[in-house]
């Protein structure tokens, strides 16, 4: 019962969400969508990455894009290695950062939170999820820096952990890695998306306060 709360608590939080970026989009008030981002920028210090996993609009847009390819059992292209590096990850927010101050300065008429959207889509269309959340995404980066010693997050409880593999499995970053015989979260990466926790047998993976 606890964890179909959980799975509709964050179904409905992403719902509402993607209502009001639409909203402020037709609007064209996107730009107020920054101030919920730096909100969620303070917050991660002590909550971490629950913007990525309830909040997020592109997230969001993933679950039917993840549905439909699991029912027609179409696989996505893995990560490619060339990309699994810093030097991309942080070159791609510097790019991001100079092109929001470039719109500012010489008063472009660029949707950049709109554009990277309809990027972040077709990316995910062939390429697995963690290409886009773990390093091409700007907004990620932000947050993974932000939440690197955030107060709270998902543990695996050692005591209770069968070890099945399944949480590795289920995680769409592939941010779950065994150590020293023992399932572990890197925290500073996890989106708090919760399918770990939906999926674990034991009931193992639980968001509490972190050592």
């Amino acid at each position: 019962m606890r964890i179909r709360l959980l799975t509709v608590l964050r179904l409905t939080s992403e719902i509402l969400a993607l209502l009001l970026f639409v909203f402020l989009l037709k609007n064209k008030m996107l730009q107020l969508w920054l101030v919920i981002f730096g909100a969620s920028i303070l917050g991660s210090f002590l909550f971490g990455r629950f913007y990525c996993g309830w909040i997020c609009p592109m997230e969001t847009l993933f679950r039917p894009i993840n549905w439909i390819y699991a029912k027609l059992k179409i696989k996505r292209f893995k990560t490619p290695k060339v990309l699994k590096n810093n030097v991309v990850r942080w070159g791609i927010l510097a790019l991001f950062l100079f092109l929001l101050v470039a719109t500012k300065i010489f008063h472009l008429k660029i949707n950049l939170l709109l554009y990277i959207t309809v990027l972040s889509i077709a990316i995910t269309l062939i390429f697995e999820e963690e290409l886009w959340h773990k390093y091409l995404c700007p907004f990620g980066t932000i947050l993974a820096l932000s939440s690197r010693k955030s107060l709270f997050g998902l543990n695996i409880d050692k005591n209770s952990c069968a070890l099945c593999n399944i949480c590795q499995s289920k995680c769409p970053i592939n941010v779950i890695s065994k150590e020293n015989s023992q399932m572990k979260i890197n925290t500073r990466e996890c989106l708090l998306c919760f399918k770990c926790t939906e999926s674990c047998p034991k009931v193992s993976i639980k968001y509490t306060k972190l050592n």
